[in-house]
């Protein structure tokens, strides 16, 4: 039960015509959507700059864009859904709306928002290329004379597939993560972190930028991939499970 003197109001112009998961879908992605501007736009303008700056002290032999995937890409996704997790589901409650309806349009949102964030850096990565192209430049995945060949040169399918299953990580093991603390609380939640964190560690360990992703074990590379993607289901189904009988945290006016 929720106690206080008023509840929280989600924003929006959604009609409420439309069914319940359909509109937390729509409030969830205007946060990612509004993020995805904010992140792409630092990233272009800040890859232009480091483009421009070694061209004009060095020689460019290694791609720019390349970096944001392990770094600002999956730990971006993963504290925006953090965030959305945490704080979403008390106003979505609050407004007279089910927790199956949050745990919905949430998920809906979470893979659309990954997936836009994966077209976008597989285009700017072939985009990149194209510019290395034209300008003689070596589009290489490590520094140094020997060529070392990026995931891109195993073709878009590949790209694409390598860059939604990061994104994926990152937002579906950030609403485990929230939802996690939110349900359990700040011990429970933080002794939970060496389990709820692990999928996008291990996205990120055995998927790699260059041409083929790290296994270790003798298996083909693809099976990289394939477990990446069942840790990522589940992050997901564990979601799920927290979220159906979730109290709902108390709110203050």
């Amino acid at each position: 039960m929720i106690t206080g003197t008023s509840a929280p109001r989600l924003r929006g112009s959604v009609s409420v015509s439309r069914p319940q998961w359909v509109r937390s879908a729509v409030h969830h992605l205007q946060v990612y959507l509004l993020m995805w501007v904010w992140l792409w736009a630092v990233v272009v303008v800040g890859a232009a700059v480091a483009i421009a700056v070694v061209d004009r002290v060095g020689t460019v032999n290694v791609s720019v864009v390349q970096f944001v995937r392990n770094g600002p890409l999956v730990w971006f996704l993963f504290s925006i859904a953090v965030i959305v997790a945490t704080t979403y589901l008390t106003a979505h409650v609050a407004n007279g709306m089910t927790r199956r309806s949050f745990l919905t349009g949430g998920l809906v949102a979470a893979v659309s928002s990954s997936l836009l964030h994966a077209v976008t850096a597989a285009g700017l990565l072939l985009l990149e290329g194209m510019l290395y192209d034209r300008m003689g430049w070596q589009h290489d995945a490590e520094p140094g004379e020997e060529y070392t060949a990026g995931v891109w040169e195993s073709g878009l399918g590949t790209l694409l597939v390598d860059h939604a299953l990061l994104g994926l990580s990152g937002t579906l093991t950030g609403l485990l993560v929230g939802i996690t603390y939110y349900r359990l609380g700040g011990w429970w939640g933080t002794l939970a972190l060496p389990l709820t964190i692990s999928p996008i560690l291990a996205v990120m360990f055995m998927t790699s930028w260059t041409e083929a992703p790290f296994v270790p074990f003798d298996a083909p590379g693809w099976s990289g991939y394939l477990v990446g993607a069942v840790l990522v289901l589940a992050a997901a189904l564990a979601f799920a499970l927290l979220v159906r009988r979730v109290p709902i945290a108390r709110t203050e006016s």
